[in-house]
């Protein structure tokens, strides 16, 4: 294996959790940005520096991403250290693990010199995660939402992306309430929603992204034994909100990033947590990229 390849991703929005929904799921790209760096090693091992936290990584991650590798490049990866350096807080529903498992895949894929197209990368970033233990569903939107761009609706089951908007202009204000990992989930928590969850899928793949948002968020906070905040059940002066992912964070879009932070501040004196800022990273102008592969 060549020394070293380095490689990038970003966080993911959830806008339905395909958890709820029995494998249907959305997720937008957003501004946090993640940097892995490979190299080759004795062992599987790795260091996280994660908003100022110098952590250790799971072995299992690191050794799941030089498995799924080994087989897609047909080579012998015996050992592999990752170094990331991660702006997205942990365990907190923003897609931090898929940021990381898709950017070590593309910089190992870079060090044998290989690039690959999006779809491929997030498909095989899905089958890393299934082999970690991270993925109930098999979160092909997450995946392609943390190398990707605009926002991507999936039909997990069978890894194929339904419906793909490249630009959704808006800046996000995410309350982050603690850490929740997914070995936590019981997906029967989800059942009682599942109607609501199904139909935020179907707004998403109408095009109609923070209406589904809003739904998905009101069917998570059911399902969490959680409620509606009461700021958010007076403001219509925002595009949306929502629970990212398995949760706990909330967020808030709005097409202006003062309106974006003034509601999330009024929210946080009711939930607590802390407030981060960020923007959905859309295409490049023009660019209206297709996915919708079988």
């Amino acid at each position: 294996m060549p020394h070293l390849g380095r490689a990038g991703a970003h966080g993911g929005l959830g806008l339905v959790n395909a958890i709820g929904s029995g494998g249907y799921g959305a997720a937008a790209a957003i501004d946090l940005p993640v940097i892995v760096e490979v190299k080759e090693s004795e062992t599987y091992h790795g260091e996280s520096l994660t908003r100022g936290r110098r952590l250790r990584l799971d072995p299992v991650i690191v050794e799941s991403i030089a498995k799924v590798a080994e087989a897609e490049l047909g080579v012998d990866i015996r050992g592999l250290e990752l170094r990331v350096y991660s702006t997205i807080p942990l365990e907190a529903g923003l897609k931090g693990s898929s940021a990381i498992i898709n950017a070590g895949l593309a910089a190992l894929m870079e060090a044998y010199g290989v690039k690959l197209d999006l779809l491929r990368l997030a498909r095989l970033g899905v089958k890393a995660a299934r082999m970690a233990g991270l993925t109930i569903t098999g979160a092909l939107d997450d995946h392609m939402a943390v190398s990707g761009c605009g926002a991507y609706a999936t039909d997990n089951i069978a890894q194929r992306v339904v419906a793909v908007e490249p630009q959704l202009k808006a800046y996000v204000a995410i309350i982050v309430r603690g850490r929740r990992s997914i070995r936590e989930i019981n997906p029967d928590m989800y059942k009682h929603a599942h109607p609501l969850f199904r139909y935020a899928w179907k707004l998403a793949i109408e095009g109609r992204w923070w209406e589904a948002a809003v739904v998905n968020g009101a069917a998570m906070l059911m399902s969490m034994g959680g409620t509606l905040p009461n700021r958010l059940r007076v403001d219509a002066d925002i595009l949306g909100f929502g629970v990212s992912g398995k949760g706990p964070s909330l967020y808030i879009v709005s097409p202006t990033l003062k309106r974006a932070i003034d509601v999330a501040s009024a929210v946080r004196e009711e939930e607590g947590g802390e407030i981060i800022v960020s923007r959905v990273v859309n295409c490049p102008s023009g660019e209206t990229p297709s996915y919708k592969s079988p």
